[in-house]
């Protein structure tokens, strides 16, 4: 058993390590084709206290809005057990389809799945994208999970006024908080590219230096480091 176990850990540290040198190797490409470097990340430890931050005041609208409104019910199948499994469940299948739901969009947005990556860091599930794209391809993967999970599950909720909707749409806000915080940091930046940070939260940014934009890297086609 100890074996298996230490087998599959050296697995996941190769995993980890041949992850970070294609980040490398990313890196040192596109300053090689003229442009400038700017880490944009932060710790996950960092990023879970300011993420929660940033999405408290999306669950308490949620909240406000669900006060403002009567006639709530508290059931999704009629029998408290029954519910309260349910919920328990939901909330279990939510966490690792957040992250499928980071992968599927960055993969449509990329054209390729290639370059997507799944682990656990600090106790986080994450998933990080090896291909370097621009703003509007980094956010559509970013969000996602937030606005299918989070806002569009709140606001069926309140549609429907039903408890139990609207707090699994508040509990996958909360948890698209680090989701949130990456967000507000790529939407407010000016690089060319975006490339995600394999280890740790958020991205690194590109910006093209004066002698000129080098199309090493257009926008991109999904195609990088292939």
């Amino acid at each position: 058993m100890n074996e298996k176990r230490r087998a599959r850990a050296a697995a996941r540290a190769e995993k980890k390590s041949a992850r970070e040198r294609a980040f490398q190797e990313q890196c040192a490409a596109l300053e090689a084709a003229g442009f400038t470097v700017r880490d944009r990340s932060v710790s996950v430890g960092r990023a879970n206290w300011q993420g929660l931050l940033t999405a408290l005041p999306f669950a308490a609208a949620a909240i406000v809005c669900g006060a403002l409104l009567s006639g709530w019910k508290f059931s999704l199948v009629g029998k408290f057990w029954a519910d309260a499994l349910l919920f328990a469940a939901s909330v279990f299948v939510s966490i690792p389809v957040h992250e499928g739901l980071h992968a599927l969009f960055w993969g449509a947005a990329n054209g390729t799945f290639k370059g997507l990556s799944f682990g656990i860091s600090c106790g986080s599930p994450y998933c990080a994208c090896g291909v370097p794209m621009n703003r509007a391809k980094y956010l559509i993967g970013v969000l996602a999970p937030f606005a299918i999970l989070g806002a569009a599950v709140s606001v069926w909720g309140l549609c429907v006024q039903n408890g139990i909707l609207l707090a699994l749409g508040v509990f996958n806000i909360l948890c698209a908080g680090g989701d949130l915080l990456i967000a507000a940091k790529a939407l407010f930046c000016r690089a060319k590219l975006l490339l995600d940070h394999p280890s740790r939260c958020g991205f690194c940014a590109f910006y093209p230096s004066a002698a000129g934009e080098q199309s090493a890297f257009p926008e991109t086609d999904g195609k990088t480091g292939e």
